[in-house]
């Protein structure tokens, strides 16, 4: 017989709630439409829905576009509902040539593309726009000092485990490195340096920031990602891939609660 206070921690951890981020409306809607006993709530700036989803508490937050706005909105939403999880999930752009619209990407790492060292040069010495290393980022804490640096952002786990075990037939779906930053890559030779120096399948404008605030916090996440355009291969933006990504995305959800309970 379990011991009564294993079994209250257990069920405290059951009725916390997953927060489920996404920057815009084609990376939301479903998902909301989708909840059960669904109600609005607004944190600072930014607007989310608590209900149920599948039987489990579930937030789904309208991060909106961009690294401060991810950051922000996180970490609001982490003080507010102490979830057990964070995923971040939406649309990007692909880097890798073996990748195509539709297909998704989990995001086994990611890492902030707009954290760089650059080598030093003299005046007049010119520069070089993808000359550098990443720069290691400070991840917050309460103690006198410096805190740890990361270059990348490593996913939870179980959250990986949960998103590699969905049966997804409509695309293909792979894990590895997703880049985050405050910029749209349209140039092939940076999207081919990116992927080849630094690893990056896909990019987006989120991810990275809800990490290094997950990372600080303690709160396992994870980042998947589907490719709603690559200029790789010249696919225009499709805004309709937004719903299979919360779909896949509720999977993970699922999934993620069956290996945690």
């Amino acid at each position: 017989m379990k011991h009564p206070l294993k079994i209250l921690r257990r069920w405290r951890d059951f009725m916390r709630p997953i927060v489920c981020t996404g920057a815009m409306d084609a990376e939301t809607l479903w998902l909301i439409d989708a909840l059960e006993n669904a109600e609005p709530v607004t944190l600072g700036c930014w607007k989310c829905v608590q209900g149920e989803l599948d039987g489990y508490p579930v937030v789904i937050v309208r991060t909106n576009q961009g690294m401060a706005n991810a950051a922000a909105s996180t970490a609001l939403a982490i003080e507010r509902f102490a979830p057990c999880a964070v995923l971040n999930q939406g649309t990007s752009g692909g880097h890798a040539p073996d990748l195509h619209t539709g297909d998704i990407v989990i995001g086994a790492q990611v890492i902030n593309m707009g954290a760089v060292r650059t080598p030093e040069r003299a005046r007049g010495a010119g520069i070089d726009p993808v000359c550098g290393e990443p720069l290691g980022l400070e991840i917050a804490n309460t103690q006198p000092g410096d805190g740890e640096k990361k270059t990348v952002f490593a996913a939870d786990a179980d959250l990986v485990r949960a998103a590699a075990a969905v049966c997804w037939t409509e695309s293909t779906v792979v894990q590895g490195t997703i880049g985050s930053g405050d910029v749209w890559n349209n140039e092939l030779d940076r999207i081919a340096w990116l992927h080849e120096n630094w690893g990056t399948m896909t990019e987006e404008m989120e991810a990275a920031a809800s990490a290094q605030i997950c990372a600080a916090y303690g709160v396992p996440f994870l980042t998947v990602r589907i490719l709603s355009n690559t200029a790789v291969h010249g696919e225009p933006f499709d805004e309709r891939t937004g719903e299979a990504c919360q779909k896949f995305a509720r999977a993970v959800m699922q999934n993620y609660r069956t290996l945690t309970d």
